[in-house]
């Protein structure tokens, strides 16, 4: 037990000698343009999740590189700090730096682009430094295009984003307001636009409405005035009268603007009002009578918007005319009737003109009668507003006729709907038809349309109401056919026409007629209607036959018709469509051109004979010397044998040798095809054609040939189809393509490859000669290739021309950083950037040295960084010449310092992954720094100002595994060095709790006793039992740290003495005092013993207390040493339940957890 606790003491004197954390890895990458901005006004800030700002940079003037140093890990955000109105993608990118995977630890490009400016400004009211809003705002280009639309905010305020330098137009509108300046133009450059001028709205609408006993009033009048001679010249020629109405007579004081009268519905409006205090006056004067308007006049203000009245302005305290007409536009009806209320009112006059008088404003219904004309009921309203009544309409008017026979239907079309009307016995009918234009039709039935019934005219027309009273009459109609057969020779005996009506079905019965010796026919006693004539004789062909008939339309007394012969008729029955030359043997200038399709077909010829049959075209058939006689027709059979299948070459040259190589499945050798000539296509190309003749099914590999030509495809096999195939194969021979390379100024072994940039063919690879030229082909001129080149020491830059490249020798930048004593700085973070998306970073060696060979000439930005230093000079724009080596000299100078340390348990053991953090304090209040420790516990606060205090702590919410420090706050204070040493002492969160504790009794008493463990809402469940060791001490199992009651109680005690205590912390030590019985003779010699006790312990008790504050982390360390120190002694404690193992297995255990 004595080692022991000298090993505790050794760890609570330990001291921590150094901490390092010098690893360094940068965030970087590009603030992007494709328009030239200036990014150095451009800042990256480097900032914590809690807003704290750990490092600024601003971007490489030359190409916009930015680098910013990382010293710690943890979560951070990058984020882009342009001048207000620039618009950059993304505005900021959370970072999760573990050193591992992260962007900045993979070197990865952090990239923002830029993309636009602002245009900002403010629509104005008139005269006004601030404007309305709602006003629609539009951005053109000057082809006049809307690029961007917004609507102004409060105040008239409105900006476009993301506008790109240019001359742009900016154009205002709004559906109401009336604007003054509608359209200005703005330029942008290198910043945010300014408008020429302010867009400018130059008066808003002042609306109102006036009702008289709940109807809208028409004709008020309402002066705009004001007690400002200013406003007049404002309201110039802005939508109104500009002058007062008759009669109106203004107050003293106020000075007239204008007047705007109501409409039908009562209500009124100034389109165009400035901003500014007006007042409203109503004036009504009828044609007799003058009303009285409330209110008399209204007081109101114009500010950034239109103004409504909320109140209607109201008329307080009449004979009515109409009129009767034909029509809404048409004539008046004289001495027609009006009734009202059931009473007649009054009589039209001579125009159709009625007068009702003494009427009050109310809803009325007015009948009308006039003879021959119908009336609907006209409700109509009645108010001061309404001095004439809208004119009350005929609706319906009587039409009459007559047609030819008793009791018939006839159609009335031209309503919504078609009605009817039935003749009397004598054919006479009557309509009452409403004002339009109809259609009367006889209605005729199926059956006796069927039979050729047809009245004539079929309709009439005429339009309601009629001028004049007009003849409306209908008549029956009958007709008959007369016609004549032709026939190429004579047409001989028995031929007969057949006639059948054009709307039944073939099978239905049909009329003849005897063709006569001079081929005429006649049909008689024909209805009217449509009819289908024909000849039948199969073996001719006719103009028409059965099938379609001559469609001929009798609707005439009388009609004549001729009915044509037009050949003889021939059978082809062939498996493929083809073409037949068909050759009469005794005429051949009678030769005919057939087309036959797949199957049976007929066709005719048109002279009487022989005919000699030949197939034509591009299949190959069997049948050989073909016969066919008009006298005994027989079928014509046709069967293929092969098809020709053809194929086209597309060249761009008219080359000689072109040949195409066939090779049939099977075959031993190929057949040679040579092409036609070629013939011109599209533009400077070529065309060959090829054929060959093939069976059906057959499987052919064509490969075209030439020396000159590449081809694509360079090979293709097909199947022969059931047909001929024109262009069953296509090829495009295309002249190859040579890359004629060259290397200025001349330099030789320059490694040179060539790549398909579509990969579709493998890479070139060449050398130059020493005179840099070289040469690779030949190519496929359609792909596009891409040409590489390089040598070790060199960069060749590509020139416009394929292939042609510019060296030049690289150059080389060195860089030394000293202090400002002279000494070597190292670990400085040095960024290089140029053109072409050049950057490099790299840190100093221990000499303070950096090279940056391999350049190439033109203009670099270099940056020194680290942290704590401040470099002269802080950047360095740097011109690079071909060759040249550039060097710099930089001095830093120290202007923040670390803090150094070790974060470690109680027992020493190094505590990772820890985060801490150092709040100033006083006139340093704001600032803040950070750090993590690493594998061995170290950590470095840098960036620690000179002159300020700070608090050290754990990082709030950053360490869910560590539940306190010890001590919880340490206070720092940098005078012009680092702090060294710095020991942060951390006890991690544990999910169970160790109890240790002490029997206080005789130790004669011990063996007897048990230690029992319950919880308190199940005391009947034994938890764990042990005894206790050596002193009384005991160490129970480890308890769940659940916030539960858990109680000791001790066995074998008369009293059973015990205690309770709450599951919630990670240690409890417990006293239980054992005081059994003792014999009377006994007490007086315990209390003398224990009085010689009490004097002591009371003393420890007061410096224990006195001084708690130094003694707390050793009361940790020294717990923790007797947790250790008891478990050893109580080796033979046992868990009755079986759910323990020795406390050698349960310490190491829980140092497994710490580390």
């Amino acid at each position: 037990m004595e080692g022991l606790l000298c090993r505790i003491a050794a760890v609570l004197l330990a001291a921590v000698s150094s901490a390092k954390s010098d690893d360094v890895m940068g965030c970087g990458g590009f603030i992007r343009s494709n328009v030239t901005i200036n990014y150095s006004r451009v800042e990256v800030k480097l900032l914590t999740r809690q807003g704290s700002q750990k490092y600024q940079t601003e971007g490489a003037p030359n190409n916009g590189y930015y680098l910013i140093p990382l010293y710690d890990r943890g979560d951070y955000t990058l984020r882009v700090d342009p001048p207000p109105g620039w618009v950059f993608e993304p505005a900021s990118v959370d970072l999760h730096i573990d050193g591992t995977t992260d962007p900045c630890s993979t070197a990865q490009d952090i990239n923002f682009v830029f993309k636009g400016f602002s245009i900002v400004d403010k629509v104005l009211s008139d005269g006004q430094q601030e404007g309305p809003p709602g006003v629609t705002v539009e951005l053109r280009d000057n082809q006049g295009r809307t690029l961007q639309k917004t609507l102004s905010t409060k105040g008239g305020g409105y900006v476009f984003t993301r506008i790109l330098p240019g001359e742009y137009t900016l154009v205002a509108s709004h559906p109401i307001w009336t604007l003054g300046r509608s359209s200005t133009t703005v330029k942008v450059i290198d910043d945010n636009g300014t408008p020429t001028e302010s867009l400018v709205v130059a008066g808003y609408d002042v609306r109102g409405e006036v009702f008289g006993e709940g109807d809208p009033i028409r004709g008020v009048h309402f002066v705009l005035a004001s007690d400002k001679s200013e406003m007049v010249a404002k309201m110039a020629l802005r939508g109104c009268e500009g002058s007062p109405p008759r009669g109106f007579s203004l107050p003293a004081g106020l000075h007239f603007l204008c007047t705007v009268t109501s409409g039908d519905d009562g209500q009124f409006m100034f389109p165009a009002v400035p901003p500014g205090s007006y007042k409203l006056l109503p004036f009504y004067k009828a044609e007799r009578i003058e009303f009285d308007i409330a209110p008399r006049q209204a007081v109101f203000s114009v500010k950034h918007g239109g103004h409504r009245f909320p109140n209607k302005f109201q008329v307080q305290g009449f004979s009515v005319s109409g009129k009767v007409r034909v029509s809404e536009e048409g004539p008046g009806v004289p001495q027609a009737e009006v009734f009202l209320g059931g009473s007649r009112a009054a009589t039209t006059d001579g125009s159709g003109t009625f007068h009702l008088e003494n009427m009050k404003a109310g809803q009325y219904v007015i009948h009308v009668k006039a003879p021959g004309m119908t009336f609907d009921p006209f409700p109509v309203r009645v108010s001061p507003n309404t001095p004439e009544l809208p004119a009350v309409v005929a609706s319906q008017f009587e039409v009459c006729g007559t047609i030819e026979g008793a009791s018939r239907r006839i159609i009335v079309e031209g309503g919504k709907e078609p009605s009817t009307v039935i003749a009397d016995s004598s054919g006479k009918f009557c309509a009452a038809l409403k004002a339009g234009k109809y259609v009367l039709r006889p209605f005729v039935g199926k059956e006796e349309e069927a039979s050729g019934l047809r009245f004539v005219p079929a309709d009439m027309s005429l339009e309601v109401p009629v001028a004049k009273a007009s003849e409306v009459a209908f008549k029956r109609f009958r007709a008959e056919i007369r016609g004549k057969v032709a026939c190429i020779k004579e047409c001989g005996q028995g031929l007969k026409v057949f006639l059948r009506a054009a709307h039944l079905p073939e099978d239905a019965e049909t009329a003849t007629a005897e063709v006569q010796p001079d081929g005429s026919f006649h049909f008689a006693g024909l209805s009217v209607g449509k009819y289908r004539l024909w000849v039948d004789r199969p073996e001719w062909c006719w103009e028409h036959d059965r099938a379609s008939g001559k469609l001929h339309a009798v609707d005439e007394a009388v009609s004549r018709l001729t009915l044509q012969q037009t050949g003889f008729r021939a059978t082809v029955v062939s498996s493929h469509a083809t073409r037949v030359e068909v050759v009469h043997t005794d005429d051949s200038a009678a030769a005919l051109n057939l087309e036959v399709p797949a199957g049976s077909s007929r066709h005719c010829l048109p002279k009487q004979g022989t005919y000699a049959v030949r197939p034509v075209g591009c299949h190959e058939f069997r049948e050989k010397d073909i016969r066919f006689d008009t006298s005994q027709p027989t079928a014509i059979s046709l069967t293929v044998a092969r098809h020709t299948v053809g194929g086209i070459v597309i060249a761009e040259e008219n080359v000689t040798d072109l040949v195409v190589m066939a090779t049939l499945s099977g075959a031993s050798a190929p057949v040679r095809v040579v092409p036609s000539a070629p013939v011109k296509h599209a533009g400077d190309k070529f065309l060959f054609r090829f054929s060959l003749m093939l069976a059906p099914l057959a499987s052919v590999e064509l490969v075209p040939r030439s020396g000159r030509l590449l081809f694509s495809p360079p090979a293709l096999r097909i199947t022969v189809g059931n047909d001929c195939a024109d262009e069953a194969a296509r090829f495009e021979g295309r002249i190859g393509l040579f890359v004629d390379g060259r290397v200025k100024p001349p330099l030789g072994g320059v490694h040179v490859v060539v790549r398909d940039m579509a990969g579709n063919r493998p890479e070139v690879e060449t050398e130059s000669d020493a005179d840099g030229r070289f040469l690779v082909g030949p190519l496929d001129s359609e792909s596009k290739y891409d040409v590489q080149a390089s040598k070790d020491g060199y960069v060749l830059r590509p020139l416009d021309k394929l292939g042609h490249f510019e060296a030049f020798k690289y150059a080389e930048v060195k860089v030394t950083v000293s202090e400002a004593g002279g000494q070597p700085l190292s670990g400085v973070l040095v960024s290089l950037s140029g053109a072409a998306d050049y950057r490099n970073h790299s840190r100093t060696r221990e000499d303070g040295r950096l090279r940056f060979p391999n350049l190439s000439p033109g203009n670099y930005f270099l940056r020194p960084m680290m942290k704590e230093y401040r470099f002269s000079p802080a950047s360095k724009m740097l011109t690079v010449g071909e060759g040249a080596t550039v060097e710099l000299d930089i001095t830093g100078d120290r202007v923040a310092f670390s803090c150094l340390g070790v974060v470690s348990s109680v027992t020493g053991e190094a505590e990772p992954g820890v985060s801490l953090e150092a709040l100033g304090t006083g006139t340093c209040q704001g600032h803040q720094e950070e750090a993590l420790s690493d594998n061995e516990g170290a950590f470095r606060l840098r960036g620690l100002l000179p002159g300020c205090a700070y608090q050290l702590q754990l990082k709030p919410g950053a360490n869910p595994h560590i539940e306190r420090a010890e001590p919880p706050k340490r206070e720092l204070v940098v005078i012009n060095a680092d702090l060294t040493n710095v020991r942060v002492i951390v006890f991690r969160f544990f999910n169970q709790m160790d109890i240790t504790g002490q029997i206080v009794t005789d130790p004669k008493h011990l063996p007897n006793l048990k230690i029992r463990v319950v919880v308190d809402d199940a005391p009947d469940q034994t938890l764990h039992t042990v005894t206790p060791g050596p002193g009384g001490f005991f160490l129970l199992p480890p308890l769940t740290r659940d916030g539960r009651t858990y109680c000791l109680q001790l066995e074998g005690s008369s009293n059973n003495g015990g205690t309770c205590f709450h599951g919630n912390t990670s240690h409890r030590h417990v006293t239980l005092r054992h005081a059994p019985e003792l014999p009377p003779h006994l007490e007086h010699e315990i209390v003398a013993r224990s009085s010689l006790l009490a004097l002591p312990v009371t003393v420890l008790a007061l410096l224990a207390c006195y001084y708690s504050s130094r003694l707390l982390t050793m009361g940790a360390d020294v717990a923790q040493a007797l947790r250790t120190l008891v478990r050893q002694m109580s080796g033979t404690a046992k868990n009755t339940e079986g759910a323990t193992g020795s406390p050698a297995d349960t310490r190491r255990k829980a140092k497994a957890r710490r580390t």
